[in-house]
C-alpha cells in the first residue's frame, strides 16, 4: 500500500522485479503473484540458524483445536500497529520461547500488497491489504472466518487501507479516500462508517472507547469508537500522515511540516509542539514515521532520516542522529533483558541502527542488504526488519547483533506476535511460524 508519493515510487520500481507483483497492478485479487510463487516457504520449512527439533504431532493437533474465537489466546495479542498505545513494536515477555529457529506451519495468499500486520486478538488476525479486502484468519488452522471489501474499486483502482486496529469486538480500518470504517469482529459486518472528507493515510489507535487518527487535512481527531462521532477536533500546522500514539493521558503525533504534537486526550488541546526545523539540526523532513513513548521520551524520524528523541513532558529535543538516508518506518523501541534501552530504526540506505536511549549514539548497526522500507520489531531476544531489495525479512539477535532469522519474503513492517507464535507479513503473503525447541 503506498500511502505517500515517495513510497508510490518505490511501490512501482519494485514492480519490475520479477519476484514481485506490482504495486497498483489491475490484475485484481484472483491471480497469485508471481512473489508468492518465487518466495513461498513450505509448510514445515524450517527457518533460523539454530538447532531445530519438529514439534510432536500431540502437540501440532493442540493448537489446531477449532473454535470460532479462541479466548483462551494468550493476552500477548497485537491489536493495533505498534501492539501497545505507546506504539513500541515490542512483545518482551513471550508465553513461549519465540527465539530461531521456526517451522513454517501454514501460508495465506492474500492476492494483494499488504502493508501494514495484521491485528491479532483472541486467535484471529485481521488482515487488510492494498485492495481494501479485510480477512478475519483463524490462526489456529488458517481458516477464512469472514472477508470483506470496505469499498467498491473503480476501474480496478486500488484503495489503500491504513493498519487495522481491534477494540473490544470490533475492527477498525481507515482508507485513503477519507472513509472510517468498523467492523464486527465475529462476523465482518459493518457497524458504522464515516466519511471523514479527508485523504487518510494514519492508522487509528483506540483507547478507552476513543479512536485518534490524523489526516492530511491538518487535523487530528477524537472519535467516539462506539459509533463514529467525532468528540473533538484540533486544527495542526500541516498534514498528518503519521500515526498517533497515547500515552497518560496525551496524543502524541508528528506533522508533515516537521513538527510533534503533544495533545491532552481528553479535550483536545495542544500541550506543546516542537518544530525540529528551526533548531539543530535543522532541515525540513516531514514525519511520516509514527512515535514511539518510552522512558520518558518521545521518539520518531523525519522523512530525511533524522531521528530524534523529544522530551514527554516539555517537547524539548533531548538528541537526534542523522541515518545517513530516508527514513518512512517508525522506531521500535525496546529494553530486551541483558541490554541497555535501545531505539532500532531502519533507514533507505539499507542499515538497521540500535540507538541509546539515554543520548542517540549508535550502539550498533547492521547492513541489511537493500533499503528499509518499514518499521522493525523486537520479540523476544530478536529484532525483525526486512527489504523487499533482498526479498527477504530478516532477524537480529540483540545480543550478539548476528542475524540469526531468515525467511524469503520481504514485507514493509514485516513481523507480529501473539506470544507463541510468529507471523510474517511478506509482500502479498502471511505466514506463521512455529518456535521449535524448548525456553533456555
Amino acid at each position: 500500500m503506498c500511502r505517500s508519493s515517495k513510497l508510490l515510487v518505490l511501490c512501482c520500481l519494485l514492480a519490475a522485479l520479477p519476484a514481485l507483483a506490482g504495486c497498483g497492478s489491475s490484475g485484481g485479487d484472483s491471480t497469485a503473484s508471481s512473489s508468492d510463487r518465487t518466495d513461498a516457504t513450505p509448510s514445515g520449512s524450517v527457518v533460523g540458524s539454530r538447532s531445530a527439533a519438529n514439534l510432536s504431532p500431540k502437540a501440532l493437533a493442540a493448537e489446531r483445536t477449532p473454535s470460532k474465537l479462541d479466548t483462551s489466546a494468550p493476552t500477548a495479542s497485537w491489536p493495533h500497529f505498534g501492539r501497545v498505545p505507546q506504539r513500541t513494536h515490542y512483545l518482551g515477555d513471550p508465553i513461549r520461547d519465540l527465539d530461531p529457529p521456526f517451522k513454517v506451519l501454514w501460508q495465506i495468499n492474500s492476492h494483494a500488497l499488504i502493508e501494514f500486520p495484521p491485528a491479532i486478538s483472541h486467535g484471529v488476525a485481521y488482515l487488510v491489504n492494498k485492495y481494501g479486502n479485510i480477512l478475519a484468519i483463524r490462526l489456529a488452522d488458517k481458516k477464512i472466518l469472514w472477508r470483506r471489501t470496505v469499498r467498491k474499486r473503480l476501474h480496478g483502482a486500488p484503495i489503500d487501507v491504513t493498519g487495522p486496529a481491534y477494540y473490544a469486538g470490533r475492527v477498525y480500518v481507515a482508507e485513503i479516500g477519507g472513509g472510517l470504517f468498523a467492523l464486527d469482529a465475529g462476523s465482518g459486518r459493518i457497524v458504522w462508517k464515516r466519511e471523514l472528507g479527508a485523504h487518510l493515510e494514519s492508522s487509528p489507535l483506540i483507547v478507552g472507547r476513543t479512536l485518534y487518527i490524523g489526516t492530511d487535512s491538518k487535523q487530528l481527531l477524537a472519535i467516539d469508537a462506539a459509533d463514529g462521532h467525532v468528540r473533538w477536533r484540533f486544527d495542526a500546522p500541516a498534514a498528518i500522515k503519521a500515526s498517533p500514539s497515547y500515552d497518560a493521558g496525551r496524543v502524541y503525533v508528528g506533522d508533515y511540516e516537521a513538527g510533534m504534537l503533544a495533545v491532552d486526550a481528553k479535550t483536545g488541546e495542544q500541550v506543546w509542539r516542537t518544530n525540529t526545523s528551526t533548531q539543530p539540526p535543522f532541515g525540513a523532513g516531514g514525519f511520516y514515521s509514527s512515535p514511539a513513548i518510552a522512558f520518558g521520551r518521545v521518539f520518531a524520524a523525519r522523512d530525511d532520516g533524522t531521528v530524534f528523541a523529544f522530551s514527554q513532558h516539555s517537547g524539548k529535543v533531548e538528541w537526534s542522529f542523522p541515518t545517513g538516508g530516508a527514513v518512512y518506518g517508525s522506531p521500535a523501541v525496546a529494553k530486551v533483558p541483558g541490554t541497555p534501552p535501545t531505539v532500532y530504526i531502519g533507514s533507505e540506505n539499507g542499515r538497521l541502527f540500535a540507538l541509546s536511549v539515554s543520548n542517540g549514539k549508535e550502539r550498533w548497526h547492521r547492513e541489511v542488504g537493500g533499503p528499509v522500507p518499514g518499521t522493525a520489531s523486537v520479540i523476544g531476544d530478536t529484532v525483525f526488519t526486512s527489504s523487499f531489495e533482498t526479498r527477504k525479512s530478516v532477524g537480529y539477535d540483540v545480543h550478539t547483533h548476528e542475524r540469526d532469522f531468515a525467511l524469503p519474503s520481504a514485507g514493509y513492517s514485516p513481523v507480529v506476535s501473539d506470544g507463541r507464535r510468529l507471523y510474517v507479513a511478506g509482500y502479498y503473503t502471511l505466514y506463521a511460524l512455529e518456535p521449535i525447541g524448548k525456553r533456555r
